[in-house]
């Protein structure tokens, strides 16, 4: 017999219910995180089609196998067909109840199977909108990315334009204050140098005499005890001549003689010797011009003042004046930058060595000396020179305090102690250099 048992047609109905639900489930499983996941929902999305739902075609297909056990049905060629019928017929009231009941099933299932397939349909939908809107965000992004990098190629250009103008006109300001310093530097030297010709016709007219920057020539022994000076507490001449070395090369390709002035006993000019260098110079101490004298130096026993007033004007490729500004009174340490000026060759140095004031160590020994003036701060002298017209005006420091009398290096670098201890010891002289 073809026809199924009314039991047997129950358990498959209920089979093919759970199969049902089972690929329902599957389905909605793969395709509702999408609303989570864009990235799988693009993916479905493009599986299934742009803006087309999931396949429900095999959901149908069972929804239809299972219609066929609802109610017994015998096929049209089955053998015995109007005996079988007749028994299905007799069999109804028995079976009546479960084929109330499968169809109720399938109705139901029918009816899930079209919700889904809807909601399907307008997630599906859903998705296309969204895609399709962010299509459009990414566009309208994608323009204005292309506006803004445009703009800011313009901006770039139109900035290094600028920038490129605005440095050529500050290379073109910073030239014309390097013109015009240099005009100024000229008109300074022009006017010291003017100066010390006007003033030496006033000076020499002058009741008050100059003060020497040594004893007169005429005092013999008051010159011998200066001589004893020099030695006590300055230095031997070895120590003198090794502290002056690194000044010699200063004066390498000179464009005319160097006049050292108060030479002494003439270290330095004998440095500028051994250097290949014409050195001249001058001492109104008679002791120590004829001590430089027996070693074949230039020397006159002379005031530098009037020796340095008779040189020739530009003739001179350096001058030189080591412990000397320290015995002048202040206008007369005016006198000889404007006469150093006036008597220098352009190129020419001019090299100012004396105690350091910012020493108190250095001030210990300053008034030992009792032909000292006044001291000297190395600023002013140095600004002195600057206003003067010399340029590349710059201090160099040295004589430092001896190893055994200065402080700890710890002491100086503390941040406390350091700037009380630099004030103590600092080095004890400084030379102020400048060229013409």
């Amino acid at each position: 017999m073809d026809e199924k048992p009314s039991g047997a047609g129950s358990a498959d109905a209920a089979a093919l219910a759970r199969d049902l639900v089972g690929r329902l489930t599957a389905l909605s499983a793969s395709l509702s995180p999408g609303l989570d996941r864009p990235e799988a929902a693009s993916a479905a999305t493009s599986a299934a089609g742009a803006g087309a739902g999931p396949d429900f075609g095999s959901a149908r297909m069972v929804l239809e196998n299972g219609a066929r056990f609802v109610s017994p049905c015998l096929p049209g060629d089955a053998p015995l067909r109007p005996l079988k019928a007749l028994l299905l017929r007799i069999l109804r009231i028995v079976t009546r109840d479960q084929t109330v009941f499968n169809s109720a099933v399938l109705d139901a299932l029918r009816g899930s199977l079209l919700a889904a397939e809807g909601a399907f349909r307008d997630h599906a939908a859903a998705l296309s909108r969204l895609r399709a809107e962010a299509a459009d965000v990414a566009g309208r992004v994608g323009e204005a990315d292309s506006r803004l990098t445009e703009a800011v190629a313009r901006n770039h250009e139109a900035l290094g334009a600028v920038l490129h103008e605005t440095q050529l006109r500050l290379d073109g300001l910073e030239k014309l204050i390097e013109e015009k310093y240099g005009d100024l530097r000229l008109l300074r030297l022009e006017w010291t140098t003017l100066r010390a010709g006007l003033q030496a016709p006033a000076r020499a007219a002058a009741a008050t005499p100059a003060v020497p920057a040594a004893p007169p020539a005429d005092d013999p022994l008051r010159a011998g005890l200066y001589v004893d000076f020099e030695e006590a507490f300055r230095g031997s001449e070895e120590e003198i001549r090794r502290r002056q070395e690194a000044d010699v090369a200063l004066f390498g390709g000179a464009p005319g003689p160097v006049a050292d002035l108060g030479c002494g006993r003439g270290e330095f000019l004998e440095g500028l010797r051994a250097a290949g260098v014409r050195g001249v110079g001058c001492d109104a101490n008679p002791v120590m011009a004829a001590r430089a004298r027996e070693k074949g130096l230039e020397v006159d026993r002379a005031d530098l003042f009037e020796w340095l007033a008779a040189r020739p004007d530009g003739s001179l490729g350096g001058v030189t004046a080591y412990q000397v500004v320290e015995h002048l009174p202040a206008p007369r340490l005016f006198d000889l930058v404007e006469l150093a000026a006036a008597k220098l060759a352009p190129g020419g140095v001019v090299l100012f060595e004396t105690v350091n004031p910012e020493s108190a160590y250095a001030m210990k020994w300053f008034w030992m000396d009792l032909t000292h003036v006044r001291p000297v701060p190395a600023p002013s002298l140095a600004r002195l020179l600057s206003a003067s017209g010399f340029r590349d005006v710059r201090i160099d420091w040295r004589s430092p305090v001896p190893a055994s009398e200065a402080p700890p290096a710890a002491l100086r670098d503390d941040a406390n102690l350091g700037p009380v201890v630099r004030l103590l010891f600092g080095p004890q002289d400084y030379a102020a250099i400048g060229r013409k």
